[in-house]
């Protein structure tokens, strides 16, 4: 079921990057407030971010990605009491990614022996967005309170909760953590509203150049999100791609949707090359800036067959699952016995508890019990569908480009008003060069397919070109592995 929006905010981690990257078609940069020391200096080369929405939980996965080898590097997340933070994966991220990614397919033009696109170079990608703490209880009279302490991944991390103005930045810098002054009004604001939070540091000896996913786990259902800490620290732009996972397609419902000019789309034979990136930065200058695109939204997304590395059919799931194995974030294979999922997913095991828990129990008859969609160490999947009917789960890509002046007002999603797919795969419309596709000297036509129906020339080709990206992913990732 859609969830309709609440006054309630969505508790999500929020972070901000420390200096801000230019809106180049890579991962995007999210909403709140992240600190390093100034020497030496960090700079934010990416970031992306997944929410998961249900009628019992509301779930943020956050990456960031930096160049540079700070001594130490932190952010701060804004959470309703009794939020979890758990370690997720780069699978999961780049699994989405490689199927959601736009990608531009050349005009079709009339050679005089039949149509043309290009030959070799007639699909390419868009350039998308990338790819000494108080002890519980030893608190005494401090006005901050030490709920919990732990590791998550390559981070050290602490939960805590104040009621008094100040006290937590106060707090944070006594810490050791290098903080932003112009973070306290709005961390203020927060927890005036009720929020706890959570402090994420790398621990000491970590010198990674990419920040592995952090996931957010909330009980009950919210569909909005912080973006008032995302102006800490960040540049004019804050760029943003946002997947959205739920029983329905979702769109903005407090910023303005807008749509890329496909009539514009044109596609040079000669370079190779598509004008999409500058057709998507034009739409997202609208409305002094405040609007949001959705690049790709579709239904069942997780029962999708893609091909695994040696080009073999496969399901989505089981692909993440080797994906996670080449990344080294899973010790062994992991082979799932179901081929095609569907009913509603349910988690057996106590919040928190890992899947070899002996508390955990069973599901309630026709439910789908969790654990058949992932193995112990990749179960982002799993998390994200908990609560939700598989069939009936949409994903959704959202992005945006936001100036600092469109970052005071948290972000709200609603329900789309037309629940129909969005393909990430576009013909071009207009030809340049287009002799070069014919050789010869043969001057082409230009065929016009926008009318045809839903585009199908673009709909044979989307899940052929996602399954081969998948499959080049993951043959990339078993390379680096290997040469490690």
């Amino acid at each position: 079921m859609l969830l309709r929006s609440t006054k309630a905010v969505f508790t999500a981690c929020t972070l901000v990057a420390a200096t801000a990257f230019a809106f180049a078609p890579r991962t995007a940069e999210a909403c709140g407030g992240c600190f390093a020391p100034p020497d030496p200096p960090t700079v934010v080369s990416g970031h992306r971010m997944v929410m998961s929405v249900s009628q019992t939980q509301t779930v943020l996965w956050d990456q960031i990605q930096y160049a540079g080898d700070p001594e130490e590097f932190a952010w701060v997340l804004p959470v309703k009491p009794g939020a979890r933070i758990e370690a997720g994966t780069s699978a999961f991220f780049e699994v989405l990614e490689a199927q959601s990614a736009v990608r531009i397919a050349p005009a079709i033009v009339d050679c005089g022996g039949g149509s043309s696109s290009g030959c070799s170079a007639s699909f390419a990608a868009s350039d998308e967005f990338g790819d000494g703490s108080a002890a519980p209880g030893e608190n005494g009279g401090d006005p901050v309170e030490v709920l919990h302490q732990g590791t998550v991944g390559p981070y050290e991390t602490v939960t805590l909760s104040t009621e008094e103005p100040g006290a937590l930045n106060d707090w944070l810098e006594s810490h050791g953590y290098n903080v932003d002054d112009s973070s306290q009004p709005i961390i203020d604001q927060y927890v005036a509203e009720g929020f706890d939070f959570i402090a994420l540091r790398l621990q000491p000896g970590q010198g990674v150049k990419q920040m592995t996913p952090v996931r957010v786990v909330m009980e009950g259902g919210s569909v909005t999100l912080p973006l008032r800490m995302v102006g800490i620290g960040t540049g004019a732009q804050t760029p943003i791609v946002l997947y959205v996972i739920g029983e329905g397609r979702y769109t903005t419902q407090n910023f303005p949707e807008a749509l890329i000019a496909g009539n514009l789309l044109s596609w040079d034979f000669a370079t190779s090359e598509s004008n999409y990136v500058e057709l998507r930065d034009q739409a997202l200058t609208e409305d002094d800036g405040r609007s949001w695109i959705t690049a790709y939204a579709a239904q069942n997304f997780f029962n999708t067959s893609v091909f695994d590395a040696n080009f073999n059919s496969t399901t989505l799931i089981q692909f993440y699952l080797n994906q996670a194995l080449a990344n080294g974030e899973l010790s062994s294979s992991c082979a799932l016995g179901l081929g095609y999922f569907s009913g509603t997913v349910e988690n057996p095991c106590p919040p928190g508890e890992p899947w070899d828990s002996p508390a955990c129990g069973s599901v309630e008859p026709g439910a789908l019990d969790s654990r058949q969609l992932g193995c112990v160490g990749a179960e982002d999947i799993a998390v994200a569908l908990d609560g939700l009917n598989v069939e009936n789960v949409w994903v959704t890509r959202l992005e945006a480009n936001l100036p600092r002046a469109a970052l005071s007002d948290d972000l709200t999603l609603e329900a789309a008003a037309e629940q129909v797919p969005v393909n990430n795969i576009l013909t071009a419309q207009i030809a340049i060069n287009p002799e070069e596709a014919c050789g010869n000297g043969v001057i082409p036509r230009t065929i016009d397919v926008s009318n045809v129906p839903g585009n199908r020339v673009a709909a044979l080709m989307t899940t052929a070109l996602a399954s081969i990206a998948a499959a080049l992913l993951l043959r990339r990732a078993r390379a680096r592995l290997a040469r490690r």
